[in-house]
C-alpha cells in the first residue's frame, strides 16, 4: 500500500460545441478516481464548484491551467482515472465532452509519472478527439 496523489494540470479545448457566432462555451467538469483492490474505494471531485469556465475553441482561449488535487490516499494495485466534462445548454440538453478513462493496474512505481497528449502516439488515451487533458500520479 502506497500512499498517492493524482493532480489535474490543465484542460484544452478542442470544440467548445457551440454554433460558430457564440465566442465560448459554459464548461464544468468531474472525476471520478477509484480502485478495486483492498476495501475499494471511489473518489469524485467537481470543478469549479460553482459556477462554470468560460473556455473558446480557438487558440489561446481554449486552455486552463488546474493544478487540481484529484485524490490523495491509499492506493495499491489498481487506479482508474476517469475524467467528464459537459458544456451547460440552457435550452436544450447539455453536450457531453468525450470521456476520459485510464486503467492502472500492478505496481504504483509504475503508475507513477505524467500523463499527456502525445507522450504515447497517435493513439494516446489523453488526446480525446473534442478536449485534452494532461495529469500526474505521484507518491507522497
Amino acid at each position: 500500500m502506497a500512499r498517492i496523489r493524482v493532480t489535474l494540470k490543465w484542460i484544452k479545448i478542442l470544440d467548445n460545441l457551440e454554433p460558430f457566432f457564440k465566442e465560448t462555451g459554459e464548461f464544468r467538469f468531474r472525476s471520478r478516481v477509484s480502485s478495486e483492490s483492498g476495501e475499494g474505494f471511489e473518489h469524485e471531485t467537481r470543478f469549479p464548484e460553482e459556477g462554470h469556465y468560460s473556455l473558446s475553441d480557438k487558440p489561446g482561449w481554449n486552455y486552463v491551467t488546474l493544478n487540481k488535487t484529484l485524490y490523495e490516499g491509499e492506493a495499491d494495485d489498481h487506479l482508474v482515472v476517469e475524467l467528464f466534462g459537459e458544456e451547460i445548454d440552457l435550452l436544450s440538453a447539455n453536450d457531453e465532452l468525450d470521456h476520459y478513462k485510464r486503467e492502472h493496474r500492478g505496481p504504483v512505481d509504475d503508475w507513477v509519472g505524467l500523463y499527456e497528449p502525445a507522450d504515447e502516439g497517435s493513439d494516446d488515451p489523453e488526446a480525446m478527439s473534442n478536449w485534452r487533458i494532461s495529469y500526474t500520479i505521484e507518491k507522497i
